[in-house]
């Protein structure tokens, strides 16, 4: 991990209204790029920052659209929008010019702050959290790996912390990036719910033991 890189930060910090970034770079398959377009419609993405990837046509509107048909509409009517980025550099300051309010709890009251959003790599790293830990505390711009030589340099200098796929089996040094991305965001839609998940298993739990 390059030496100004940073753990991501567990605290006592709670985002009131966690949601989902996903920050498209370095991808090299159009697959890849249309089904994590995908993904990000899938879990309430409201924004897609995108780096590059200028062979890829990310126009609804335009002939030779390569956008998937079934969240053409949702760029259209602005359920979802698409910003471009040319330089990474340009990217992280825009996301760290959004706020993300949270709530601070100490003894004794509860009070909102804001704060920025902390942007995220998925890779195998000495300091990566797992991700079945849900590590979360606030709204979160994930950023992927290219698919064969993971993440870069420069792309893990911008990172607040980074968080990893346990795998159970020898099949494979890593998981495919649309398979990983949708893990991931698959993980924090239910952190981001997670009263309401955590108090159906612990009502099937009490139910099966009774």
């Amino acid at each position: 991990m390059p030496p100004h890189a940073t753990p991501m930060p567990v605290d006592p910090h709670r985002c009131k209204h966690p949601t989902p970034y996903l920050i498209l770079t370095n991808i090299s398959k159009r697959q890849n790029i249309k089904k994590l377009l995908q993904l990000a419609a899938a879990y309430g993405c409201p924004t897609i920052f995108v780096v590059g990837q200028k062979k890829f046509e990310f126009d609804p509107d335009a002939e030779g659209t390569e956008i998937p048909a079934t969240i053409q509409n949702g760029l259209r009517n602005g359920k979802m929008k698409i910003v471009h980025f040319d330089k990474l550099h340009a990217c992280v300051e825009h996301i760290k010019s959004i706020s993300c309010c949270v709530e601070k709890v100490d003894a004794n009251n509860i009070q909102a702050e804001k704060t920025t959003i902390p942007i995220i790599g998925v890779e195998i790293d000495n300091s990566s959290l797992n991700l079945e830990g849900e590590p979360f505390t606030s709204s979160v711009a994930f950023m992927m790996g290219n698919e064969g030589s993971g993440m870069t340099d420069k792309q893990m200098s911008v990172c607040d912390g980074f968080i990893r796929i346990s795998q159970y089996g020898g099949g494979t040094a890593s998981l495919n990036v649309s398979v990983a991305a949708g893990l991931v965001l698959h993980r924090f839609f239910h952190w981001s719910r997670g009263d309401v998940v955590k108090r159906y298993c612990d009502d099937k739990e009490t139910h099966v033991a009774g």
